[in-house]
């Protein structure tokens, strides 16, 4: 069973204290089939660049220059990249050990899966905290994306076909381009499998109530009902809320 030439896309900006991890969770499974590993860098400042380039020619693209947001660093790697699929994982998260591996061989059974997606590990420094699968119902109110992206492997005629990341967003671009293919009945399977662990404290959780309406009017421009579209984010915003004081009280009295 032949492994497809997998591309695997780093963005980052100023991760000088995560980048090494991200690369090394890469760069480790190089030998499990054909992997081309691209790292787009948005002109750090901080010692991000010469990090990566201690690890040289394993990392073999790398692109350092101003970027007009993540959606934009996103859409320069695919374009750099030449895989046959394509997978995004960020500064402060990392590719969990085999899943290259397991990647390659499921898409090497099932040449009618287009978009294959994944669990993640939600970690707040070395300790777990959450096993995060998917969202499972678009109106899930405690939920701000529908797949986690980080454990996401998209083969590349899929960009070809319904196009790069929607740079008008800075944080629902994955949402909006989950909708974009299930409205074109792109061909997605979920594999109930941690395939890569994630930071707590992401652009998605230090600006929620912006993303969460971003999320808003994506799910409008896709023609998801007003009424459940709104009441969502009504409920995402005083669940948050409620989150943010209920993590203010346990500092106050942790401080006492």
């Amino acid at each position: 069973m032949t492994c497809p030439a997998i591309s695997i896309i780093t963005v980052c900006r100023n991760a000088a204290q995560s980048i090494h991890q991200t690369i090394e969770s890469v760069i480790a499974q190089k030998k499990s089939g054909q992997i081309e590993y691209i790292v787009i860098d948005g002109d750090s400042t901080d010692g991000t660049q010469d990090i990566i380039k201690s690890f040289g020619s394993s990392v073999d693209i790398f692109v350092s220059e101003p970027d007009s947001g993540i959606s934009d660093a996103f859409n320069k790697g695919i374009r750099h990249s030449s895989g046959d699929i394509i997978g995004l994982i960020n500064a402060d998260d990392s590719l969990l050990p085999d899943s290259i591996s397991l990647v390659c061989n499921f898409f090497s059974s099932n040449p009618d899966i287009d978009v294959l997606h994944g669990d993640v590990l939600l970690c707040d420094g070395e300790r777990i905290i959450k096993h995060m699968a998917p969202a499972g119902r678009w109106w899930y109110p405690w939920r701000l994306v529908l797949f986690n992206h980080p454990a996401t492997f998209v083969r590349r005629n899929v960009y070809e076909k319904y196009g790069l990341f929607n740079t008008s967003l800075r944080i629902a671009m994955d949402v909006d381009m989950y909708l974009r293919w299930k409205k074109s009945s792109v061909a997605m399977k979920y594999l109930p499998v941690p395939l890569a662990m994630m930071k707590v404290g992401g652009v998605s959780g230090q600006s929620a109530l912006q993303g969460y309406e971003e999320v808003r009017r994506t799910f409008l421009g896709y023609g998801y009902p007003w009424l459940v579209v709104n009441l969502l984010f009504l409920a995402k915003i005083v669940i948050h809320s409620l989150l943010v004081f209920l993590h203010r009280c346990k500092r106050v009295l942790a401080s006492d």
